[in-house]
């Protein structure tokens, strides 16, 4: 059973790219994915649709978090 996620085949996690958004930058993001999902830009831009999909669940899934002083718009 192939059961790896996000972890590599040595158990190390796979490095990805960690965003800080204010509550309204992330309302903003949501709202700019969710109308690309709308209008099928995914498909019109020739992107990967499960790789788009996938974006969609991260940007839905996300979690409240402390954020750093280097935020800007805070």
């Amino acid at each position: 059973m192939n059961n790896k996620g996000i972890w590599g085949t040595n158990k190390s996690p796979k490095k990805g790219l960690n965003i800080e958004l204010t509550d309204l930058q992330y309302e903003y993001l949501h709202e700019l994915v969710m109308f690309a999902y709308e209008m099928d830009t995914p498909d019109q831009k020739g992107w990967d649709m499960q790789t788009f999909d996938n974006l969609v669940d991260n940007v839905c899934n996300a979690k409240e978090t402390y954020l750093s002083e280097n935020v800007r718009g805070v």
